[in-house]
């Protein structure tokens, strides 16, 4: 096996799914769901010029329909221009360094003439982790113990208000301080057209807020209004979207194994558990990165 030394970005990058930045946001919507990705490269002579993610479609769907359509946008209005490259011959230090510092989830690879190579994503690194860095770190030390948590019978707006404050894209239901699900952004989609119209946040409970006011006691106050999407808080509870039995792993276990089982499973995060099976923390994607950027 190679050393982690001489693995280059050119390595464990991927090709890029490219579109001309005047394509329309319909073609790169169809082009994320063809080739199950969550970003396009806007280029064009294979000169990477932006980036467009799922989120950025997603900002301009709220900001715009109904006055405008998928078709009626064009990449170059909401595509990121300021982007993050690497050199192809980089290696997976530099790389993780690059999105630690730059707080982003993929890297445009290039050659030393600037012409497009690949993309790097976190998920390419957690599994380069998985391969090349196996008995480093265990899971204790790059664990997150702050986690975010519901009960199965918490209703959902609950879940929702939480990842918003918290600035999280999981949160884990426990039961008896053990782990029995878990909810993330995706599983909110099936139900996200039942939202309706959303109502403000004078609607949270007294005791929903002293849930929230635990988060913000160790995060700075958001001057924003809160909002609430209506009918949710009545028909949804935590348990009927959460995955149950979710993936765990041991505190004392290798860190390499955790990006293993995160890039078999195509996941972003599992609870942490010590021998008892309490949930003890979580550790995610982003954890595993800044263990390669720590790396020696």
């Amino acid at each position: 096996m190679q050393k982690s030394a001489q693995i280059k970005a050119i390595d464990i990058s991927n090709d890029a799914i490219t579109l001309e930045p005047k394509k329309s946001l319909h073609d790169a919507r169809n082009s994320l769901v063809t080739y199950n990705i969550s970003r396009i490269v806007a280029a064009k002579e294979n000169k990477p010029l932006g980036i467009v993610t799922e989120k950025d479609i997603a900002r301009f769907l709220y900001t715009q329909i109904p006055e405008r359509r998928l078709r009626e946008g064009a990449l170059e209005e909401v595509m990121s221009k300021n982007l993050v490259t690497v050199n192809e011959k980089a290696d997976l230090k530099l790389c993780a360094k690059l999105m630690i510092e730059n707080k982003i989830s993929s890297l445009i690879v290039t050659d030393d003439n600037g012409i497009l190579k690949g993309i790097i994503t976190k998920s390419d690194l957690v599994e380069g982790y998985g391969k090349y860095y196996t008995q480093r770190k265990i899971v204790k030390e790059y664990m997150n113990t702050k986690v975010l948590t519901v009960r199965p019978d918490e209703p959902l707006h609950m879940v929702l208000l939480l990842m918003t404050r918290g600035n999280v894209s999981r949160i884990v239901v426990t039961r008896d301080e053990k782990p029995v699900g878990i909810v993330t952004g995706r599983d909110l989609l099936p139900i996200s057209t039942l939202f309706g119209r959303p109502l403000f946040g004078d609607e949270v409970s007294n005791g929903d807020r002293a849930e929230i006011a635990k988060i913000e006691l160790a995060r700075p106050q958001r001057k924003e209004q809160m909002f609430i999407p209506s009918g949710i808080r009545t028909y949804f509870l935590a348990k009927d979207v959460m995955k149950f039995d979710p993936i765990t792993i041991l505190q004392d276990s290798d860190l390499a194994d955790a990006a293993q089982i995160m890039a078999m499973n195509r996941i972003s995060g599992l609870p942490v558990i010590d021998s008892n099976g309490n949930l003890i923390g979580i550790i995610t994607k982003t954890d595993i990165v800044k263990a390669i950027a720590d790396s020696g």
